[in-house]
């Protein structure tokens, strides 16, 4: 029980951190997205249906979640220089 006591005490202090920077009206799947930008160098939406953690949502979800934070002005994307194919995920400075 108390590895069950820990983990809602992680999950109480994370919803107060997403509360505090203003994602608490983002979806799970959009705060995860969030997450992997900030985190993976050159991300991309091919690099997060790769990463384990995402394998459990569709191609189609992840690129909502992507289009939702590209339109709320969250994350910036830019072409890639090494894949004029590819864009380049980034957090966007606020």
């Amino acid at each position: 029980m108390k590895a069950l006591e820990k983990l809602f005490e992680l999950r109480r202090s994370l919803d107060t951190y997403e509360r505090e920077m203003g994602f608490d009206k983002l979806s799970e799947v959009e705060k995860a997205v969030l997450e992997f930008v900030m985190h993976a160098k050159d991300a991309n939406i091919t690099k997060i249906t790769k990463d384990q953690y995402f394998l459990k949502y569709s191609l189609s979800t992840i690129k909502r979640a992507v289009g939702v934070l590209l339109s709320e002005n969250i994350i910036a994307a830019t072409q890639s220089s090494a894949d004029k194919r590819s864009m380049i995920l980034s957090y966007n400075l606020k």
